[in-house]
């Protein structure tokens, strides 16, 4: 959200890498390494299906500040999925918008 984009995320893959792999461009920095905190987003809906942030995950959200604490915020390039989940991030984009085609 709010693009409405659906995406399927493999069990050996993050929500970064499944966008990616799909066509689409994550906001980002490190490219994905875990160290700029860019590709943060909000879990709306599924949280359950979220599986727990990793002590480099933990450490970026913390450099955050509240509400990184939540539970909800998280990173992308670091988030693996068990089910089905809802995300806000603004900036995601198909590589072929962003190139006029």
């Amino acid at each position: 959200m709010p693009a409405g984009v659906v995406l399927d995320v493999a069990d050996t893959e993050t929500v970064f890498d499944a966008a990616h792999r799909t066509g689409y461009l994550w906001p980002t920095v490190c490219g994905g390494l875990g160290t700029c905190r860019t590709c943060v987003l909000k879990v709306s809906e599924g949280a359950d299906n979220c599986k727990p942030a990793g002590e480099l995950e933990r450490e970026g959200l913390a450099t955050l500040g509240p509400p990184a604490g939540d539970g909800r915020t998280r990173l992308a390039c670091q988030l693996r999925v068990t089910g089905p989940v809802v995300v806000v991030k603004r900036g995601v984009r198909r590589v072929k918008e962003l190139r006029g085609l």
